[in-house]
């Protein structure tokens, strides 16, 4: 079969990821990239995603290929991390190519904590943190950004535990600077996304009916309390895995881990309110979990900070924030939405994970849950005007994501009322299934929910996602009685 236009096929990736010689709060990161160009001309250059985002930096950045370096220039104005490798000599068809990528990750302070280190521990739970190579432009071009084969080497002391997708290999031997390699399998068809989350940690494992939680803490936690967030947390993950699908076809074992510091809360924090009395209108039971802690996703699991922790793993403020993380298993590295989409496919969707966590545990806790998300998009609204639900590349302020975060799961709300919960069930399962490794945006959504309950939704898409503000209609259905 010949091929029609330019492509590549990524043949295999080997990743290592330790701590940087000259300091702990710092990750060395080492990326072996295996190509060969399968398309029907020479290339001239390939263009790749370099990791860089809000949620860390990058200093010492080296890109060889075939031991030559190179400098990748710019190429997208919307896009900074965008990047254009150019060849020379120019690749040639059938021709392999060996692309090292070779840096310093530098974790940042961000709204989402997604990459830390520090001497207790390190992780990486962010789906960006890896070169990206893109397909070439054209109707009929190949190439995938997934590797056909991933090998993940992470080396850490010997007393760190270590999670990460993939089959775990036999841990080797101890190197100099007590850093023990183990290396995991990673097959694209079958396994997430890479991530890595290793620490000098406690753990506790609580068999529930509906599966295990792994609680990874630095300290012991109370057994009673992690029984009961178990009970929690297992009963949710399977809600959520009954709404949006299966994540991951295999046994799932949740983990909840503690990460090393304190994470920027992604909804605020109490001090961000301007006014005591806005303050102390917070309700208990709800509003902290949204204000006081920061939290991550990886897949199938929750990293929370150390207060969140220190709070107890079986309060209803934590038990909330990681219910919320847990969600983006299925919108963040299932499906990853697309830059505009980041509010309502990632905030939002996270939010309405918890009405569907509600609901599952009793009928009247949906009303309730509804209720607490209007009352908080109120809150969030008196410092910062929600905005369009499409972001714009350039972004919205921190507060204005907040606020427009909270509209975004009661917009989804909308359109379970409006639909029918089967049907928007259905649209987000054929969602996943379909667009898994593939990013997604509102208009995979509305078409899957249309598919789904053979409505025409144009005018309520384009009411909630270009004009700020509730209808009054919705605001009366979820009023706090």
């Amino acid at each position: 079969m010949q091929p029609l236009g330019p492509g590549f096929h990524f043949a295999g990736r080997q990743t290592e990821i330790r701590p940087a010689a000259d300091s702990p709060d710092k990750l060395h990161i080492r990326v072996v990239d295996h190509l060969e160009n399968i398309g029907d001309r020479k290339l001239q250059s390939l263009e790749v995603r370099l990791p860089e985002s809000p949620n860390f930096g990058t200093q010492n950045l080296h890109v060889t290929i075939e031991g030559k370096e190179v400098l990748p220039e710019h190429s997208s104005f919307i896009d900074p991390r965008m990047r254009r490798a150019a060849f020379d000599p120019p690749w040639e068809q059938k021709q392999p190519r060996e692309i090292v990528t070779e840096w310093e990750l530098i974790p940042g302070s961000s709204p989402r904590g997604s990459v830390a280190a520090s001497a207790e521990g390190f992780y990486i739970a962010d789906e960006t943190a890896l070169p990206l190579w893109q397909t070439p432009v054209g109707v009929f071009s190949l190439g995938s950004p997934n590797p056909a084969g991933e090998i993940l080497a992470v080396l850490a002391p010997s007393d760190f535990r270590i999670l990460a997708p993939g089959k775990a290999l036999k841990r080797q031997k101890v190197l100099p600077g007590n850093l023990a390699p183990q290396s995991f399998h990673i097959r694209p068809d079958k396994d997430f996304l890479p991530y890595v989350i290793a620490g000098r940690y406690w753990e506790l494992v609580v068999s529930e009916r509906q599966g295990a939680v792994s609680f990874w803490t630095f300290r012991p936690i109370d057994p009673d309390a992690g029984k009961t967030a178990a009970a929690r947390l297992s009963s949710s993950v399977h809600a959520l895995a009954d709404f949006f699908g299966p994540a991951f076809k295999g046994k799932t074992t949740v983990h909840i881990v503690e990460a090393p510091g304190d994470l920027p809360p992604e909804f605020g924090e109490l001090d961000d309110l301007h006014t005591d009395a806005l303050r102390s209108s917070l309700e208990p039971l709800h509003e902290k979990a949204i204000f006081a802690f920061g939290g991550a996703s990886f897949p199938e699991g929750a990293l929370l900070d150390s207060r969140a922790i220190a709070q107890g793993v079986a309060d209803e403020a934590v038990l909330q924030l990681a219910e919320y993380e847990l969600a983006r298993t299925w919108f963040g590295w299932r499906v990853r939405p697309t830059l505009e989409a980041q509010i309502m496919m990632g905030r939002g969707v996270g939010l309405f994970g918890l009405v569907i966590a509600a609901e599952a545990r009793a009928p009247d806790q949906r009303r309730r849950m509804i209720a607490s998300l209007v009352d908080r998009y109120d809150k969030a609204r008196a410092i910062a005007a929600d905005r369009r639900l499409m972001e714009p590349p350039f972004g919205y302020s921190r507060a204005e994501r907040i606020s427009t975060g909270y509209r975004a799961a009661l917009f989804l709300v909308e359109l379970e009322d409006l639909c029918g919960h089967d049907n928007l069930r259905a649209a987000f399962r054929e969602m996943v299934r379909s667009r898994a490794d593939n990013e997604t945006g509102y208009e995979e959504l509305r078409a899957a929910v249309e598919s789904a309950s053979k409505r025409d939704l144009a005018e309520i898409f384009r009411s909630w996602l270009i004009r700020p503000g509730i209808p009054d209609e919705f605001r009366g259905r979820y009023a706090t009685r």
